[in-house]
């Protein structure tokens, strides 16, 4: 299949991202170019393969691989084989590079996708809204970018082979024992000793798989659970610092509003208002 359209911009420009063409190739072409492209690309291959060049580097893309090429970065592709198919993006905006820090897409690279059809599914839709060409199609582009680069960090990053598996099924019994016991006073050595590992090395494999430390895994289930509990009267402020782990609730306080930019009166009261 060779399918592509670049849709006339419109208001969408305004948005922090946004889509500027997407398409498909049954056969990749071969591309040389010397001084990059103007736009972020996403590239990935469906069937066949191909060689990147970029930077001084060679990488080989197979199918399930996907390329993220930053603007203007020299670089060069071509296919290998018969077959390469390819399903692309190209988009813009003043947050495309914050976006893409967070997702860790900071640098031309190759990354694996283990599961395509997530991908897919909303590419195909991009496509299809693209193909319809009516007048907010580049404002649902723009949010289907969103959830595409979303959706792509995490077949990347938690379906990223077996051995980022392995490390999250070594987790679990910590995150259960947290999930079930996160209003009793918990230690870093008790939970390292549940699965044998040294308080260090518990606190690298949490920032590995989950990007934050226990102990800030602990507070966000305490405040998930603040927060249904403030959605009733049935008990004030300081029953509820107590019930989700916090002797005080002044500390409760501080931390549930750095959380959530509101304190626990204040989100008790704002829900309460929604409710009426």
């Amino acid at each position: 299949m060779t399918d592509f359209y670049y849709p006339v911009l419109s208001e969408e420009v305004n948005m922090p991202i946004f889509l500027l063409g997407a398409g498909a190739r049954d056969r990749e072409w071969h591309f040389i170019r010397e001084d990059g492209y103007p736009n972020h690309q996403i590239i990935y291959c469906t069937r066949g393969a191909g060689v990147l060049k970029v930077e001084g580097n060679e990488y080989p893309v197979k199918a399930g691989d996907a390329i993220y090429l930053p603007p203007n970065i020299p670089h060069e592709y071509y296919p290998v084989e018969d077959v390469w198919e390819t399903h692309w993006i190209t988009f813009d905006g003043r947050e495309a590079y914050t976006i893409l820090y967070h997702i860790k897409l900071d640098k031309p690279k190759v990354v694996h996708i283990n599961d395509l059809n997530a991908i897919e599914a909303i590419f195909k839709k991009i496509l299809y809204l693209m193909k319809t060409n009516y007048y907010y199609c580049g404002m649902e582009c723009s949010a289907l970018l969103y959830t595409f680069l979303l959706e792509l960090n995490r077949v990347v990053n938690l379906q990223n082979g077996s051995q980022d598996s392995q490390k999250l099924n070594q987790l679990r019994p910590v995150i259960d024992h947290i999930d079930k016991n996160f209003a009793s006073e918990l230690t870093l050595v008790e939970l390292a000793d549940l699965i044998d590992l040294s308080p260090q090395y518990l606190c690298r494999l949490f920032k590995e798989c989950l990007n934050l430390r226990p102990f800030e895994y602990l507070a966000r289930k305490r405040i998930q659970q603040a927060k249904l509990l403030l959605l009733d009267d049935k008990y004030n402020i300081n029953e509820i610092a107590s019930k989700v782990g916090y002797n005080d609730c002044s500390y409760f306080c501080a931390v549930f509003k750095k959380h959530e930019m509101l304190s626990p009166a204040e989100f008790r009261s704002l829900h309460k208002k929604a409710g009426k």
